[in-house]
């Protein structure tokens, strides 16, 4: 299946993969070769890097080791291909802007019904995935609470929340859909179910959270295979596989958790 990761911070953090481990999962053996991707936001932007090549060959993943920006906000995807050619335009996570900000969306799961909706207007796909119609059709239910509000303002969260969940209902009855969204002012996470391609969706859970408070000194180890320059106070950090033996907390099928700047947003 294919691995997602999201990251919320109180405090821009340098955040470094010991990407063997986590390349690990973007390699032939470990099951994901078709691609990876790394969304790192920076206020309303992101820096967004990906190729449609096995992380555990990249260079530019090795780069990223030491030298990847500073960010309250990260959103990552390895990709294991269940439809759509392996191609850039395939490649997550995907980006569109709207209202001024990017957009940032990163799915593991498959729509498996040719009547899943079309998006509305002009937010269509650039690439040919189930992943990214999914993004077209959100942002395209999205777009009119963005539309109706000053350039400098954010719909309320309970608003998009909620819109949110209705596209979260309607995927899950088209298959599985696990996946993480940031607007810029919120991160959301959705699980689901955990899936392999080519089998049944299985009742093991299909995202984690491992959530806590560093303190002002910060922690340069937020969990195993990942270290930090910076940072200090609150982290939420979202995984398809929990990446060591910490608090890590499943989240329940159906539920969208909501994070800004490190914690948790409850309604």
């Amino acid at each position: 299946m294919c691995q997602l990761l999201g990251v919320s911070v109180a405090q821009p953090i340098r955040l470094r993969f010991a990407w063997e481990e986590f390349a690990r999962r973007g390699s032939s053996d470990g099951g994901n070769p078709d691609g990876w991707g790394i969304a790192y936001y920076e206020d309303r932007d992101v820096l967004l890097l990906r190729e449609p090549r096995p992380a555990a060959d990249s260079p530019l993943v090795r780069f990223l080791g030491i030298a990847a920006p500073y960010s309250r906000c990260i959103i990552s995807h390895v990709r294991r291909a269940t439809g759509g050619d392996n191609i850039l335009a395939n490649t997550q996570p995907f980006v569109r802007y709207l209202h001024g900000r990017a957009h940032v969306f990163a799915h593991n799961g498959y729509l498996d019904d040719p009547d899943f909706p079309a998006p509305a207007g002009a937010l269509t796909a650039v690439g040919n995935t189930d992943s990214e119609l999914l993004f077209a059709y959100l942002l395209s239910r999205l777009e009119p609470l963005w539309r109706e509000i000053p350039p400098a303002d954010v719909p309320a969260l309970a608003v998009r929340l909620d819109i949110l969940t209705e596209v979260a209902e309607l995927a899950r009855q088209f298959g599985a859909a696990n996946f993480i969204y940031s607007d810029g002012a919120t991160l959301f996470s959705h699980a689901h179910r955990h899936t392999v391609p080519g089998e049944a969706i299985s009742d093991l859970p299909g995202l984690y959270v491992l959530e806590r408070d560093t303190g002002e000194a910060g922690d340069d180890s937020p969990c195993e295979g990942i270290s930090c320059d910076g940072g200090g106070g609150a982290q939420a950090v979202i995984a398809t596989i929990p990446l060591d033996n910490q608090r890590w907390k499943a989240q329940s099928a159906g539920e969208i958790a909501c994070f800004e700047n490190g914690q948790r947003v409850n309604l």
